[in-house]
């Protein structure tokens, strides 16, 4: 398992610096949460490589992927495992609490359809996951950066939702979850510009009444805390 989860850069021995939708945290994983990823690496984990993964060969069935982005502690992406035995999920998170986390409950409950990268998502895709290939991808309570100064550091730009289409097979879907109303309202604005999306909402705009799943604990707090949830879910078309 790498321990960097960016490929540095430099131009003329000087380190480039880009905007990043994440802050590295240090010295918050827990000894149980270390002892998960050295014992369960191997069955869960794909370290970070130049080379597009083989789904085929990864998982053992060769069911529909779901690649989840930023699955935190992971509760709420290993139970959808569970229930959803028949599709794969390739989870990525930048946060080593969140994969020792996700590691231990996915290990428990022995499963077979669950992969992990500890990597920023953005190289993911860009050199790991072939086009064509994804079946969903959820985003579900990404960091909405509130603060004017700070938007430009927000994973969800134009560029990436370009991105995660041509990932997409036709007909796939793109679910993003978030409880900012104007985070919510700039992701709208900005996927309006790119024509081979398709909102499923009734109004064009998000879903209110959401079918039954499982919560993630940012949703559970957000509920606690009486924000509204605004699901945005997006259908490819070519």
């Amino acid at each position: 398992m790498k321990n960097n989860i960016i490929t540095p850069k430099y131009k003329n021995g000087i380190f480039l610096r880009k905007n990043q939708s994440f802050v590295c945290r240090k010295g918050r994983t827990t000894k149980s949460q270390l002892k998960s990823m050295k014992e369960n690496w191997f069955s869960f984990g794909i370290d970070y490589q130049l080379k597009n993964i083989n789904f085929k060969s990864v998982f053992k069935y060769n069911y529909p992927v779901i690649l989840d982005i930023g699955f935190g502690s992971g509760e709420s992406l290993v139970q959808t495992a569970i229930n959803s035995c028949h599709e794969n999920f390739l989870g990525v998170e930048v946060y080593l609490s969140g994969i020792g986390s996700c590691l231990r409950l996915a290990s428990l409950s022995k499963l077979k359809n669950l992969k992990i990268i500890y990597y920023d998502v953005i190289e993911v895709m860009n050199n790991m996951i072939d086009n064509h290939t994804l079946s969903r991808v959820q985003i579900f309570f990404p960091d909405p950066w509130p603060k004017k100064r700070h938007q430009k550091r927000r994973m969800i730009q134009y560029n990436f939702l370009k991105n995660i289409l041509n990932k997409l097979i036709f007909n796939g879907i793109l679910h993003i979850k978030t409880d900012s109303k104007e985070y919510a309202f700039y992701i709208l604005d900005t996927i309006k510009n790119i024509n081979q999306y398709v909102n499923l909402s009734d109004t064009n705009y998000y879903i209110d009444n959401f079918f039954p799943h499982i919560k993630t604990r940012f949703e559970k707090k957000a509920n606690m805390l009486g924000n509204e949830i605004f699901n945005l879910i997006f259908q490819s078309k070519f």
